[in-house]
């Protein structure tokens, strides 16, 4: 018992001997931070959203483009969105989040605007020879100038095509006119 108010006393007396921490902690290599997006790259396939476990990430076609959007609040920081986007549009800052009061203060949305198709100018789906070679292999010139367009134009380019080979002219009408 006197041993314990020898302790106490002694700590009384002595002045506290604290190590202060620097300013900022430095993050460790590799930390899962917030997601960001690269709006250039995107390819607006979905595939974030879709291998999204904890739902953070959401992704809708929206008139002539996508809308990506994340909810920091929700996300798990599993970077599975980042192993699987095949544009390599997702990365993950290398720092914490701030701290926030509200949900949805950090909510991050980007509005992805679909190029435009060189024959009618509609909007098209953005596909990079990286995605073309994963999902045909080798990509011939054909291939790429189909992916440059729109549906409708990909789907009329193919129609001409087919009707060239059955020998019934190259026209929009199937009769070799215009």
């Amino acid at each position: 018992m006197f041993r314990i108010l020898q302790v106490i006393g002694g700590n009384v007396v002595i002045p506290p001997a604290t190590v202060r921490l620097p300013e900022a902690v430095p993050t460790p290599d590799r930390f899962r931070g917030l997601v960001t997006m690269d709006g250039s790259r995107c390819l607006a396939c979905g595939v974030c959203a879709y291998v999204c476990v904890s739902n953070a990430i959401t992704g809708a076609e929206v008139a002539g483009g996508y809308a990506w959007a994340y909810e920091p609040g929700q996300c798990a920081f599993c970077a599975r969105c980042v192993d699987y986007c095949p544009g390599r549009a997702l990365a993950m800052e290398g720092s914490a989040a701030p701290a926030y009061a509200r949900p949805g203060e950090l909510r991050r949305e980007v509005r992805v605007a679909f190029p435009a198709c060189p024959d009618c100018g509609n909007p098209r789906r953005p596909a990079t020879d990286e995605l073309l070679g994963r999902a045909f292999g080798q990509v011939s010139a054909e291939v790429r100038e189909l992916a440059l367009r729109c549906e409708r134009c990909r789907r009329r380019m193919l129609q001409r095509s087919l009707a060239r080979g059955a020998g019934l002219g190259g026209g929009r009408d199937g009769e070799g006119r215009p």
